[in-house]
């Protein structure tokens, strides 16, 4: 099993990428490190291990193309697995041999897997993030307690190559948000290929820059400004599509709903929030790409 780490970078802070980097060294067998920055960060690459690609993208092109560049990368030099990676998500040193024995009983007991990933732990609440939306049913199959999705995040998703080339790549349109779960769906509709978290593997990970609770019950994440445009305009887009889930359309609509509120209302930089909210919308109505 010849296992790729992808990492897409976007302006990296220096010592996490290193731990990073040293986490997933120990345990894969080549890193394609793809920059999205707007200047080269090379210098941050160990410059003498050769596990290491290093490709600057000279600017922003999104999280799909990059992941792109990286899937190519492996595809090319022949891999049998990618592993996606933030560039902010710390695992411990066994926690991609556990997903790749959980990949291999899933084969084993004759299932086509799209992907395997671990439950996230929210790193601002240091509790289970919440999976109601992507939630097909619990399972346990060949001795794993499993969680079958509808997608898996993109940070630490184990995936087959030969999955990749069947399904295609990530969608580079839709640029950052909902790739991840665009493709899943995909990957089901197109060949039937199924995705699990298996609720054994645990990793931390941050969404967005925060967190708020309102009405002492219902908690959002929060996200820079920039990404209300993508993330209204992406909901547009995919919610016309025949393979988005039903439950992620509804969902996803409330919470959008609650969103514009709380960001018009009482959020912070109140009218960059409206702004890109608005032209996210706009642009989703349209069907009109960036």
């Amino acid at each position: 099993m010849k296992i790729g780490a992808l990492i897409v970078l976007y302006q990296p802070d220096r010592e996490m990428i290193g731990k990073v980097i040293d986490c997933l060294l120990q345990q894969v067998d080549k890193i394609c490190v793809v920059d999205n920055s707007d200047h080269d960060n090379s210098t941050l690459i160990p410059a003498t291990d050769d596990k290491i690609q290093y490709i600057f993208m000279n600017g922003n092109k999104g999280i799909a193309a990059a992941q792109n560049r990286a899937i190519d990368y492996f595809i090319n030099q022949s891999f049998d697995y990618i592993i996606s990676c933030d560039q902010d998500t710390i695992i411990d040193n066994t926690t991609i041999s556990k997903l790749s024995q959980t990949m291999l009983d899933l084969q084993q007991a004759g299932i086509k897997v799209a992907a395997v990933a671990p439950i996230g732990i929210d790193y601002y609440t240091h509790q289970p993030l919440s999976y109601k939306i992507e939630t097909i049913g619990k399972q346990q199959i060949a001795g794993h307690e499993l969680l079958e999705v509808t997608h898996t995040m993109n940070s630490m998703s184990l995936i087959p190559i030969h999955i990749l080339k069947e399904v295609g790549g990530m969608e580079e349109e839709l640029f950052i948000d909902a790739v991840d779960c665009e493709w899943g769906w995909r990957a089901k509709e197109r060949i039937g290929a199924r995705s699990f978290c298996d609720t054994k593997i645990h990793m931390n990970h941050a969404l967005g820059i925060g967190t708020k609770q309102i009405a002492g019950a219902y908690r959002i994440h929060i996200t820079p400004a920039s990404r209300m445009y993508y993330q209204y305009r992406n909901y547009l887009w995919l919610l016309r599509r025949q393979y988005t889930p039903w439950k992620w359309i509804y969902i996803n609509g409330f919470k959008y709903i609650v969103k514009v509120f709380f960001y018009t209302i009482k959020g912070p930089n109140r009218r960059s929030y409206l702004v890109q909210i608005m032209r996210g919308i706009r642009d989703g109505i349209r069907g009109k790409q960036k």
